[in-house]
């Protein structure tokens, strides 16, 4: 009797232990794209947010566009389009989660202003 539960118990045990270790890193910049002009520069990130429980698409957009413009800072009027997927399995097969398009200040935008 107590092998018939020990095996459904091992497997529950095995997927919180692989949800776990997938949560506990935030983001991974896989691919980052640059595209400048005299007044623009449009960053195009492709990450992994390495999450299946839900995003808060402001919070996110504001630690990756903080990070980024802390590695490369003095770019004119930069804009950031996020293309986010969940983890590493949904990238590796091409299903995305959201795209995000955030100004400097990581505000979340629904067009670029150029002027």
């Amino acid at each position: 009797m107590k092998k018939k539960f020990l095996l459904p118990i091992l497997f529950l045990l095995l997927l919180l232990s692989a949800l776990w270790m997938e949560e506990r890193r935030h983001y991974e910049i896989l691919h980052s794209t640059v595209l400048s002009s005299a007044n623009l520069t449009e960053h195009k990130l492709t990450l992994v947010v390495h999450s299946v429980l839900p995003i808060d698409r402001e919070q996110l957009a504001r630690e990756v566009v903080a990070d980024s413009l802390r590695l490369n800072a003095g770019q004119p009027r930069p804009y950031f389009e996020l293309e986010i997927y969940r983890t590493a399995f949904h990238y590796r097969f091409d299903i995305p989660y959201d795209t995000i398009l955030c100004d400097e200040n990581g505000k979340i935008v629904q067009e670029i202003r150029l002027n």
